[in-house]
């Protein structure tokens, strides 16, 4: 199984009101999760189980992903703001055979702990980027893919969509 892990795109400030939980993506944000969910559908051919952190940036984040790949959100999982990769892991485990890619958008530093740990690097986690891993058979371990920050996968969603080239 493919694992992709996305960060949520621009939020609010902390200090802009009201609880972590409830920070918004800003109209930036909106736009640029927009922009990168088009680029990503383009790279995404298989099942997909779309996963979020319930925090609501998180959540709105993956409202575009849902948009762009004609999914729901399978699952809120507290276990991704709480950083516990070992119960995610369990729950993913049990997904059924029939998907080959699962989305997961979630928060730093948790998402670059994570892919270090599962493909023994360290990569760079800005918003709205992308680090696509291919897991093991036993799900504990896996290879790098690919990985792209938001703008590279807006650009591709762009061109295809600005050149009227067919979609991949």
């Amino acid at each position: 199984m493919d694992l992709l892990l996305v960060r949520h795109a621009e939020a609010e400030n902390a200090g802009d009101g009201g609880s972590d939980f409830e920070r918004r993506l800003t109209a930036h944000g909106h736009a640029s999760a927009a922009e990168m969910a088009t680029g990503l559908a383009l790279c995404v051919r298989n099942q997909v189980a779309l996963w979020s952190s319930p925090l609501l940036r998180t959540r709105e984040t993956a409202a575009h992903l849902a948009q762009a790949l004609g999914v729901a959100v399978s699952r809120y999982a507290d276990a991704i703001p709480a950083g516990d990769l070992g119960q995610l892991r369990h729950d993913w485990q049990s997904l059924s055979p029939q998907i080959n890619t699962l989305i997961i958008v979630g928060h730093q530093p948790h998402l670059g702990v994570w892919g270090a740990q599962l493909m023994g690097i360290s990569l760079p986690v800005k918003k709205a980027s992308v680090i696509a891993i291919a897991l093991d058979s036993a799900g504990m371990g896996g290879q790098l893919l690919w990985y792209a920050q938001s703008v590279a996968l807006a650009r591709l969603g762009g061109q295809i969509r600005h050149q009227g080239w067919p979609a991949l």
